[in-house]
């Protein structure tokens, strides 16, 4: 019979292996970038900034300290769109993809740490949901790339192919790491499209998939969009996540109507990239079609906490999730009508889960604004507004920046990989 203690060590090491092997791919990860042959000057990358590029990689953040087209050779950008991939996914599941293919036996011990990795309430068919998920991964990041590559090779030629497969990539692991800077416009993003519907529609929907989490996907592929069978999760995830970006497209077209951000675009124009500021910030894919810095007070504000609720569980995004908000909003609203319990329809929420999703709230405000006040103490010179900006970002593996990283220093940009991990 199995004590107390011996039931702490079989959850720990889970959860130790989980992070281990995201530090292992970080190190190696950042020594491959920091190459000569990964770089475009020929020269080894410093030690900071090959953590930083790691770190963000497998992570999924995409906050940049120099333009990601300009840094890294063609090998370079291969390897970082690898460890976006493994970060997107995550250690275990990519770890027994590659037990599926060489046949190895998946012992009880490693189902433990794949129910763990991936949220599971129970062990059963963990290994099959990795399988649905690499099958599911590949064919939307295929598919997403196929669709774009039209737009990219009219203008850009034939190396539009490498920069649609990249792009369809990273806005499924909800990254947002762009090799489409230029001279002039090093950190633009998607800015240079902001006029093309195709381009924005098309990383909106694959941003969106990868924000929804696998077992909601899974869900609405084996009830062929028949919401009445749909999980409560499902359903949870669904209202929850369509709502905040239908909220957050209203509310950026009237905030940002007249703002510098959306000048020059006719009304149409406006409406898309509104829409896909809210896509990017609530699913956590750090793509910008808008100049973050020309946006209204207001719509940085709302960015910020759009970003901060974040993607859905088991997903490839990030922030507190969907689901912790939606309980969170749910305890808020049985309080106020003096409820003892908190019920949605036919289901109930325990108060143990309430209870853990404000800790998630407390905690992840907690260190949001602690890596502020040590950011500003290190560096000082940014706005404080922007350095909160881009800490929320970290923290949720956004991506979306004021653009201060470039100039922050080594320590700051320490901070923000230890926010952006953790």
């Amino acid at each position: 019979m199995t004590n107390n203690k011996d039931k702490k060590r079989i959850r720990m090491r889970p959860m130790l292996i989980v992070l281990l092997g995201f530090l292992v791919v970080m190190f190696v990860g950042a020594f491959i970038l920091a190459l000569p042959i990964s770089n475009q000057d020929g020269k080894w990358m410093r030690f900071t900034h090959a953590i930083f590029w790691a770190m963000n990689g497998v992570c999924g953040t995409g906050l940049v300290a120099t333009p990601t087209a300009m840094t890294f050779t063609g090998f370079g950008q291969a390897v970082l769109l690898l460890i976006i991939q493994f970060g997107g996914l995550g250690f275990m599941t990519m770890a027994t993809f590659v037990f599926i293919i060489i046949r190895k036996k998946i012992t009880l011990k490693d189902r433990i740490a794949i129910q763990e990795a991936l949220g599971q309430d129970q062990m059963k068919g963990v290994v099959k949901l990795v399988r649905n998920i690499m099958i599911v991964t590949f064919i939307i990041e295929l598919a997403g790339a196929a669709l774009l590559v039209p737009f990219f090779c009219v203008r850009n030629g034939a190396i539009g192919v490498w920069q649609a497969l990249f792009t369809s990539v990273s806005a499924f692991c909800n990254a947002g790491f762009d090799i489409l800077g230029r001279a002039g416009n090093e950190y633009g993003s998607l800015t240079d499209y902001s006029g093309n519907y195709g381009i924005i529609l098309i990383v909106a929907l694959i941003a969106i998939l990868g924000s929804f989490g696998f077992p909601v996907i899974d869900d609405i592929l084996k009830c062929r969009f028949r919401h009445k069978r749909y999980r409560f999760h499902t359903k949870a995830v669904l209202i929850v996540s369509l709502s905040i970006m239908g909220f957050g497209t209203l509310f950026f077209f009237a905030s940002e109507f007249n703002s510098p951000a959306t000048a020059g675009m006719n009304v149409g124009e406006k409406l898309l990239n509104c829409m896909f500021q809210a896509v990017t910030g609530s699913s956590t894919a750090g793509y910008s079609s808008l100049d973050q810095t020309k946006m209204s007070a207001s719509g940085m504000v709302l960015s910020g906490i759009i970003m901060f609720i974040g993607s859905s569980p088991c997903s490839t995004g990030g922030g507190i999730k969907t689901t912790t908000f939606a309980a969170i909003v749910l305890m808020a609203w049985s309080g106020l009508r003096g409820k003892d319990d908190i019920v949605v329809g036919k289901h109930s929420i325990s108060i143990k889960t309430g209870l853990r999703a404000i800790a998630v709230l407390v905690l992840g405000s907690a260190l949001i604004f602690t890596g502020v006040m040590i950011i500003c103490a290190t560096d000082g010179i940014s706005p404080v507004g922007y350095v909160l900006y881009d800490t929320i970002s970290a923290f949720t593996t956004t991506g979306l920046s004021m653009g201060i990283v470039p100039t922050l220093s080594d320590a700051a940009l320490y901070v923000l990989a230890v926010v952006m991990f953790i």
